[in-house]
C-alpha cells in the first residue's frame, strides 16, 4: 500500500462526512441510488454528536425531528462506518414497527453490497436480522420494540432506537438496552423520534435533556431545513397574518410558507403539523395531555368560520406575571366577546413576555380596537399597581380588578364548562393559548398558565359572574 492510499484508508476510517460520501449508498425520495450526500440535518446532528463525544468520550443524545429528515439514515450509516472498521463493536437498532426494522435493514445490506472493496469486511453470515463480520468480531443487528424481552442479554457498543416515542413497552426496552450498553468511552446510544405528544418515556426524557438534567443531549432538527420541503407559490398568493408571524420568527420564504399551507391541510389542521413537522422542541410536544381541562377536538369543532354575530360584550383580560421584566413568565392578554345567546368569542391572543410598560400599552391598544367595555385584570400581584401601570397608558380606562379567592382548577372548570355545552368559540386558530388549554392539568402542571387565566377572566366576567363595576377613576399624581 503507497503512503497515498494508506493517507486515503486513514480518512475513511477517521472522517465519517468523507467516508459517506464515497462509500454508502441510499435509496433516495424519489428511488434512485445514489451517495450518501449528508443534508443540513445529518450535518448538524453529526456535529452534536461529535461535539458530545470530544467532550464525554462517549454519545448519549435525543433527537427530536420532523418526518424524512434523514436522521435514521444517518445514525445507520454511522455506525455500519463503525462496525466495518472497528474491532468487537456491535450496534443494534430498535423500531417501532417490523415494516421500518425491515426498511433499515435493508438500508445496511445496501451499504454492504455497494461499499467499495477496499473497506467492505469479509461477512460470516448474513440473515433477514443480521450482519456478522467475521474477521472484526464486529455485528450489525435490528429488532422490533413488540415483544419485552427483544435486545436483552446482549452486550453492544451502539444502540440506536427508532421513533421511541411510539415503542410499545418503551419503559422496558429503553432501561434493557441501557443495561446493554457499558458505560465505557466509544460507546454510544441515539434515540431519536418524531413527537408522540406531551406523554411517555420519551417525552419525559427530552424534558429532563431540556432542563439540563441527565447526561442525554438533546438534539433538535426544524422542518424547514430541508431543501424539498417547498412549494411553487401560486399566482396571488398572500401569506396570512399568522404565516407572516411565522415567516419572520423562522426567516422562511414563500415557497416554504406555501409548503406548510399545503401540509397543514393534508395533515387535517395546524396542530397535526406541529407534531409532525415542528418548527421548535416545544411545538413538537404540543399535544394534549390527559387530564387536561379541554381538548383539541373539542376546540376544533367550535371553532368559528365566517362573519361574526354583533358582539354584545367585548372585555380585554389581563393575568399580570409575577414580575416586572421579559425574562419572567408570559402575561396573559386575550380579547373575549358576548353574543345575544351568551355564547363566548374568542378574538385575538396577544399574550407574551412584557414589561409591566408594554403589556399596559397593548391592553389598552387592544382595548381601543376591538371598542371593549373594560380591562379585566387580575390584581393578586398588587391591584394597585396592576390599575396604576394602565393608567398611565389611559387615565379613562376602565378597568375592573379581579382577586383569585379560589385555585385555578375551580376558577377553571365553569368554563371549561361552557366548551362542553358548546358555548365557547375561537375566531381563528390561536396556538399558544389552545396548547396551554390541552397541555394545563389541574394540581399536575408545573408552569403557570397564564393565557388560560387570562380566558377564563374574561369568560367569567362575561357568562358567568356578570359585569360588576369597573373602575375609571383617574390615577392621582
Amino acid at each position: 500500500m503507497t503512503p497515498s492510499e494508506k493517507g486515503i484508508r486513514l480518512r475513511l476510517r477517521d472522517d465519517f462526512r468523507w467516508y459517506a460520501s464515497r462509500c454508502l449508498t441510499i435509496r433516495s425520495k424519489s428511488g434512485r441510488v445514489q451517495p450518501l450526500k449528508l443534508n443540513e440535518a445529518q450535518l448538524y446532528l453529526h456535529d452534536r454528536l461529535e461535539e458530545q463525544k470530544a467532550k464525554t468520550g462517549k454519545v448519549r443524545a435525543l433527537v427530536v425531528k420532523g418526518r424524512q429528515q434523514g436522521c435514521s439514515t444517518y445514525t445507520e450509516g454511522r455506525f455500519f462506518h463503525k462496525v466495518t472498521h472497528l474491532i468487537g463493536i456491535k450496534a443494534f437498532i430498535l423500531t417501532h414497527l417490523d415494516e421500518a426494522t425491515n426498511n433499515l435493514f435493508g438500508m445496511a445490506k445496501r451499504f454492504y453490497e455497494h461499499c467499495p472493496p477496499v473497506v467492505r469486511p469479509s461477512l460470516r453470515a448474513s440473515n433477514a436480522k443480521e450482519l456478522l463480520f467475521d474477521k472484526l468480531d464486529s455485528g450489525y443487528k435490528v429488532g422490533t420494540a413488540g415483544s419485552k424481552g427483544v435486545g436483552r442479554g446482549d452486550t453492544i457498543q451502539l444502540f440506536h432506537g427508532s421513533e421511541v416515542a411510539y415503542w410499545p413497552n418503551a419503559d422496558t426496552h429503553v432501561a434493557g438496552a441501557l443495561q446493554a450498553v457499558p458505560d465505557e468511552p466509544g460507546t454510544e446510544v441515539i434515540l431519536e423520534s418524531t413527537s408522540n405528544g406531551r406523554q411517555g418515556l420519551f417525552y419525559e426524557m427530552c424534558a429532563a435533556a431540556m432542563r439540563g438534567e441527565g447526561e442525554y443531549i438533546l438534539v433538535f432538527i426544524p422542518w424547514f431545513w430541508q431543501p424539498e420541503y417547498r412549494k411553487t407559490v401560486p399566482d396571488g398568493f398572500k401569506p396570512t397574518e399568522d404565516e407572516l408571524a411565522y415567516q419572520t420568527a423562522y426567516g422562511l420564504d414563500d415557497q416554504q410558507i406555501a409548503w406548510r399551507r399545503a401540509k397543514i391541510v393534508e395533515l387535517n389542521g395546524v396542530h397535526n403539523f406541529r407534531r409532525e413537522y415542528p418548527a421548535t422542541p416545544e411545538e413538537a410536544f404540543s399535544a394534549e395531555v390527559p387530564g387536561a381541562l379541554w381538548k383539541r377536538d373539542q376546540i376544533n369543532n367550535l371553532r368559528h368560520t365566517g362573519e361574526l354575530p354583533v358582539m354584545k360584550r367585548i372585555v380585554v383580560a389581563v393575568d399580570p406575571s409575577g414580575g416586572d421584566g421579559v425574562q419572567n413568565d408570559e402575561v396573559g392578554l386575550v380579547v373575549v366577546g358576548k353574543d345575544a345567546q351568551k355564547h363566548g368569542y374568542i378574538l385575538a391572543d396577544h399574550s407574551g413576555k412584557y414589561t409591566p410598560e408594554t403589556w399596559a400599552s397593548k391592553a389598552v391598544a387592544l382595548y381601543r380596537q376591538y371598542k371593549a367595555d373594560r380591562i379585566v385584570a387580575e390584581a393578586n400581584f398588587g391591584g394597585a399597581m396592576v390599575e396604576s401601570t394602565i393608567r398611565v397608558v389611559d387615565r379613562n380606562a376602565p378597568v375592573k380588578l379581579v382577586h383569585a379567592s379560589r385555585g385555578k382548577q375551580a376558577r377553571a372548570e365553569p368554563v371549561a364548562a361552557l366548551y362542553e355545552q358548546g358555548r365557547m368559540h375561537h375566531c381563528g386558530t390561536f396556538i399558544g393559548l389552545e396548547d396551554e388549554m390541552v397541555t394545563w392539568v389541574p394540581l399536575e402542571s408545573k408552569n403557570s398558565p397564564n393565557r388560560v387565566d387570562a380566558l377564563v377572566w374574561a369568560a367569567t366576567e362575561l357568562l358567568i359572574d356578570g359585569p360588576g363595576t369597573a373602575t375609571v377613576a383617574p390615577l392621582r399624581m
